[in-house]
């Protein structure tokens, strides 16, 4: 299977995108987070927009290795003050987040390494938040 660099640039320039918006969302609900576990949930919703921020620089740094142009676009933002809506919102976001790097791993051939492995990084930490936030809401 032959690698297909524009593809893969843009579908991780829509993944650049998402990063961005998970990092500001997640950073933003660290800031007004209210109600049961608010401190909690504050604290590690900042922790997880560091990762949303390396998940960035990964994704920039492959873009940029492919020849292609990183994107500055932000994907859509949603919120919610109350802790445990804010912890659905993230939840359902972390997922569709899984969704989306299964699909572009799935077209990256296992011998371009660097990138295999660059996307690999993200999906697994991505799916360590959708565990986490699964044992919030008790699911």
């Amino acid at each position: 299977m032959a690698l297909d660099t524009d593809k893969i640039i843009k579908l991780m320039n829509e993944g650049l995108a998402m990063e961005y918006a998970s990092q500001i969302q997640y950073l933003t609900q660290a800031a007004i987070t209210t109600g049961p576990y608010a401190d909690g949930l504050m604290a590690r919703f900042a922790e997880i927009a560091s990762d949303e921020m390396e998940h960035a620089k990964i994704l920039r740094t492959r873009i940029a290795a492919l020849g292609g142009v990183p994107t500055t676009k932000v994907g859509e933002i949603q919120i919610h003050k109350d802790s445990m809506q804010a912890v659905k919102i993230n939840l359902r976001y972390e997922r569709d987040t899984v969704a989306f790097y299964r699909k572009l791993l799935n077209l990256i051939p296992h011998d371009e390494v660097i990138l295999y492995e660059a996307i690999e990084h993200v999906l697994q930490d991505s799916e360590e938040h959708v565990e986490e936030l699964e044992r919030l809401v008790g699911k």
